[in-house]
């Protein structure tokens, strides 16, 4: 009753909880027949409808004249009444729905030990379901209960919110399948709308649905009500934040604005025009196309050119039949001098957290759309189309210096503030108090509306005790990994063939210095894979010792790095035919050490690439899901196929590939060829049988 009130009047409903509980409560109740007024009162109330009735028709009800003693006797002996029929038609309505719940139930002969997955709530959503485990069962109660084991405490659940886990089992003659996915870090999968497998961009749609639009919205779609607060603020607090969103509505927009604290400037090494052919576009598309250019015409987006540069267009089908439209910029990337603005120190940021309460995060409507392109350079962005030349009024996306100047502009909107920070487009605000937490929110909408940017009501949380910032939950004074970063570890099943046991040993080893005695522990899987022995493993107990051991020990140790941005990132990326992996690392030490990994498991038309079309694949897909360190800085790209290392300077002729190396055009990078033996980390993530799915739409979503 409460939400569908909330739908119908969303701007006053709070008015209306009043004669909502009223009416509620005088309303007889399904499983007792009576209202929840005549169980306590004893009779019926006069409520507003009951008024209007009598007022309508002209009755009303004669009372009788009795004895405050008589009155007493008898208003207990109807409440016994009550409650004795209330109890009887309780008892059948329990009995009703005991039948209803149980129709549909199963004999389910689940025995002590064996193990379930529990349908329970989220982590995030209390209100939506999802099977977790799985967890072994301790006892069964009764016919329907049983007792299951969390591992630090013992719960009862109905046999309906229990489904029976079988492990898989890998056949023994199938020596080119992989064993599960070990490890799987920050997310994995790429999410995809239909396959559109014509147009040659279903992959492109996984990967960046947003990364590429150059074309903001021309309507408003987000307001103020939009914005996230936390559910855990009192009634006080919530309408303090919510008069505060009141106050800056005009900039709680998905509109961009245009930025007066400065603009884009694009500075060559090699004065010499860059001029190239537009590309052939599909008579079909070119009405379409033309209309995205008057439209960005009148937004003042774009604007005629007569510049002598000229890069080509490149048309993109999105899903609902629309064009999206981005630019080829890798050559004038080329000769672009690079900018050095510093990138915000994650770590800096993490050591201020500690013991702050309060935590705020605003991100900014499409940033880089907010930023003007300074007048000297506007003729660089030109880019050609069948029927003109245009450039660039705005900082479009795909420049290599687009980052160093949203860093720059943030840097001047958030000078001198306290306990605020910034990484790129997202603002972080943390504080020990509310009254200090309200004034710095209000602090940052204000200069946010001076400087006439706006924020995305939907990307902004206000007053939470933790948050997601860089892909760490923050808050209560920890920085944690999301919980998906290890638990791929723990659900690893034993390999089957000498082949993945050297694989698995290759990983493990890997990180061989955070597990202490690692040869002594790692013997009986290493005598597995010696000369003689045969392909199929011959499992025993020491080699499930070993194999559990190496597990528990990488499960609990702190194997991954946090991330130094003022060093160079190394991303290790892998594909087999059934998936990609890949690995982020770092150097300390002179050594190379981890700071994230990540595999996803290929769908039906990716297994059907060609090997080029996959191993392409792994890194654009890799890159993505690496953006937060990546994005901005110069790293390493290594990789054991080295026909990747042309992807940036020769023209390709498939189609497909060609629109990955577009996508990898903002980034700023080298690519390493390495033995196809060293890169076993990344070899072992991309030959996973089933990985675990993971949602990273929280990077690759995000508007810039």
């Amino acid at each position: 009753m409460l939400k569908k009130m909330c739908d119908e009047r969303p701007k006053d409903w709070d008015r209306y909880i009043d004669p909502l509980l009223f009416a509620y409560r005088e309303t007889p109740q399904e499983s007792t027949g009576f209202s929840p007024f005549e169980l306590l009162y004893g009779r019926t109330v006069r409520g507003p409808m009951r008024i209007l009735k009598e007022l309508w028709t002209g009755e009303s009800e004669v009372s009788e004249t009795k004895t405050v003693y008589q009155y007493v006797l008898d208003l207990q002996e109807r409440l016994e009444q009550t409650c004795q029929l209330a109890r009887e038609e309780l008892k059948k309505s329990r009995q009703r729905y005991k039948t209803y719940y149980n129709k549909k139930a199963r004999v389910r002969n689940m025995k002590v030990g064996e193990e379930v997955l529990l349908l329970l709530p989220t982590d995030k959503n209390k209100l939506l379901m999802q099977w977790k485990g799985p967890f072994p069962i301790v006892e069964k109660v009764g016919t329907m209960n049983y007792k299951i084991d969390f591992g630090h405490r013992v719960k009862t659940f109905h046999a309906n919110l229990l489904k029976k886990y079988n492990r898989r089992e890998v056949a023994a003659t199938m020596f080119e399948m992989p064993i599960q996915s070990m490890y799987e870090v920050v997310c994995t999968s790429v999410l995809e709308d239909e396959p559109q497998e014509e147009s040659g961009i279903s992959e492109l749609k996984s990967f960046f649905t947003d990364d590429l639009i150059h074309l903001p919205p021309m309507f408003q779609k987000e307001r103020s009500t939009d914005v996230n607060i936390s559910g855990q603020l009192g009634k006080t607090k919530t309408q303090q934040v919510q008069q505060i969103l009141t106050e800056f509505e005009d900039s709680l927009t998905d509109l961009p604005g245009k930025t007066k604290l400065g603009e884009h400037v694009i500075k060559v090494s090699d004065t010499t025009p860059i001029r190239s052919k537009p590309y052939p576009i599909p008579h079909a598309l070119r009405d379409d196309i033309r209309k995205e250019i008057q439209s960005m015409l009148r937004m003042g987006v774009i604007s005629h050119s007569k510049s002598p540069y000229a890069c080509p267009l490149v048309a993109l089908k999105k899903p609902d039949g629309s064009l999206r439209a981005c630019c080829d910029t890798r050559k004038i990337n080329m000769i672009t001098e690079f900018d050095a603005e510093p990138v915000p120190d994650q770590e800096e940021i993490f050591a201020k957290l500690s013991k702050d309460c309060y935590f705020s995060k605003i991100d900014l409507s499409k940033g880089y759309w907010q930023i003007p392109m300074a007048k000297e350079s506007k003729p660089l962005t030109a880019f050609v189309t069948h029927d003109g030349l245009y450039e660039f009024n705005m900082m479009p996306f795909g420049l290599v210096n687009s980052g160093a100047t949203f860093n720059r502009v943030m840097r001047k909107l958030l000078k001198g503030i306290e306990n605020v920070h910034s990484y790129v487009d997202d603002i972080l605000i943390h504080t020990q108090t509310w009254e200090e937490h309200l004034q710095r929110v209000k602090e940052v909408f204000t200069r946010i509306k001076k400087a006439n940017l706006t924020a995305r009501p939907t990307k902004c949380f206000i007053g939470y005790n933790e948050v997601e910032f860089l892909g760490h939950i923050i808050g209560e004074g920890r920085v944690k990994p999301k919980p998906d970063k290890i638990k791929a570890i723990q659900q690893a099943e034993r390999p089957t063939t000498k082949t993945q046991v050297r694989s698995f040993l290759g990983l493990v080893g890997y990180y061989r210095k955070f597990v202490p005695n690692f040869a002594a522990v790692a013997v009986p899987l290493t005598n597995c894979t010696k000369k003689g022995e045969p392909n199929v493993i011959r499992w025993g107990e020491s080699q499930e010792q070993a194999f559990q051991t190496l597990k528990s020990k990488l499960a609990s140790s702190p194997i991954l790095q946090l991330p130094d941005l003022h060093r160079e990132f190394t991303l290790r990326t892998d594909a087999s035919d059934t998936g990609v992996g890949a690995i982020l690392l770092q150097e300390f030490a002179g050594e190379k050490f981890p700071v994230a990994y990540a595999s996803k498991k290929l769908n039906k038309s990716q297994m059907r690439y060609s090997v080029m079309e996959r191993e392409c694949l792994a890194v654009v897909w890799a890159v993505l899901k690496f953006e937060p360190y990546l994005y901005g800085k110069e790293f390493v790209i290594e990789t054991d196929h080295q026909p990747l290392t042309c992807i940036r300077k020769s023209k390709v002729a498939n189609g497909r590939i060609m629109r990955w190396a577009l996508a990898l055009q903002p980034y700023r990078y080298r690519i390493q060829v390495i033995k196809g033996a060293d890169n076993v980390g990344a070899d072992y993530l991309s030959r996973s049988t089933e990985i675990m799915q993971a949602n990273f739409l929280s990077f690759i979503s995000k508007e810039l």
